[in-house]
């Protein structure tokens, strides 16, 4: 399996050293390990303390399973292997396809889910979420009419990074249903579920909804990314052996510090969400206001879910040349479309940090100063 070159993952590792304002970043502003500490109880405490880092410490492995299976309906700690989130997109699209087999897969997306399965030898179809005035919508439609007995496998990235596209419940029964009148499974990232922009609007767990989905989880996007924790769910346990037989020779032992950290995040998983949501509630009321005060430059489609948004260009003006421009003229990070697969005019922006604002009053800045330049051009 020959892979290309991941850009985004490049763009975003070689432009970080120097450049103050990373206006890219999907994740969530980080928390430091004494923020945890802090938070920890006595369990977790006493296996801090007494951590040797010669040692795997099955109990923090046990219990972390534990808790993450309390956060699905269906499923066991049985039904959860742990993984670091990039380990779990290989790990599972490389047991479930072989070369020539059929595979959907949503677009624009994380670079990984179509990369994977081009490398392997698949016939990639892709599935595009469309852009409304009110958010991004699913066609079920074109669904429907791609899907056939010969897809493998449907893969699907919900919430959605870049565009937050986050389906509701109705939605994604309604793909489960169509994945299962012909024997599809669903491979879902989901790093983004419980950032949800509607208080009451939890998205639900593909590997609940259907039972040959599995889900991706992680803790990296809420602002843990250090930690490399993830895990792989589903409720077919025949799966859970294969992705274990396939991890024996990736990372066979867990990480027992990125695990024990881990525990103390679930075990304060609500105030944790409650302090990134503070955050990318206050930021998108900032950028919602800016992109919608230019419609003659950008177009707004506002996200459902998580810390990112897909804003367009006005057709005068060019995404790849935009995001070159910023980062060569104004020390910005921005990712364009064609990194995700998509050719939209788009570029992707993040809104999880605490300095988003003083980013977004450098973008103003880079955007008059690129919009006057291209008009005496």
């Amino acid at each position: 399996m020959k892979l290309n070159v991941n850009q985004v993952e490049r763009i975003l590792a070689s432009r970080k050293e120097g450049l103050d304002y990373q206006l890219a970043e999907s994740t969530c502003e980080s928390f430091d390990v004494k923020y945890l500490l802090e938070r920890a109880d006595k369990e977790c405490l006493e296996m801090w303390e007494n951590l040797r880092l010669g040692e795997v410490n099955f109990h923090a492995n046990k219990k972390l399973r534990e808790a993450q299976a309390r956060r699905y309906k269906t499923l066991k700690p049985e039904n959860i292997v742990m993984v670091s989130p990039g380990e779990g997109v290989t790990v599972a699209l490389t047991t479930l396809l072989n070369p020539g087999d059929e595979v959907i897969v949503m677009e624009p997306t994380m670079p990984s889910l179509r990369e994977i399965p081009r490398a392997i030898g698949c016939k990639v179809i892709p599935w595009k979420i469309n852009p409304t005035e009110w958010g991004w919508k699913l066609d079920t439609e074109f669904l429907k009419n791609a899907i056939s007995a010969k897809t493998k496998l449907l893969i699907l990235n919900f919430p959605n990074n870049p565009t937050g596209c986050a389906p509701s419940m109705g939605e994604l029964q309604a793909i489960a249903q169509i994945a299962d009148s012909v024997g599809c499974r669903i491979f879902c990232e989901e790093s983004f579920r419980g950032m949800e922009h509607d208080p009451g609007g939890m998205s639900p767990h593909m590997a609940d909804i259907y039972h040959r989905a599995i889900s991706l989880g992680s803790v990296c996007r809420v602002g843990f990314s250090a930690l490399r924790l993830g895990w792989l769910a589903t409720q077919d346990e025949a799966l859970i052996s294969d992705f274990m037989t396939y991890k024996d020779y990736t990372s066979p032992n867990p990480n027992p510090i990125s695990e024990i950290l881990g525990l103390i995040f679930f075990r304060n998983i609500q105030s944790i969400t409650l302090r990134n949501k503070k955050i990318i509630e206050h930021n998108f009321e900032l950028a919602e206001g800016y992109f919608k005060g230019l419609p003659d430059i950008f177009e707004w489609n506002p996200p459902d879910a998580g810390s990112t948004a897909f804003p367009k260009l006005d057709s005068a003006y060019d995404s790849d040349d935009f995001c070159e421009s910023a980062t060569k003229d104004a020390g910005l990070v921005l990712i364009p479309d064609k990194l995700f697969s998509v050719d939209m005019n788009r570029f992707r922006i993040g809104f999880g940090r605490r300095d988003f604002g003083a980013s977004l009053v450098k973008f103003s800045n880079f955007v008059d100063s690129y919009i006057a330049k291209h008009r005496k051009a």
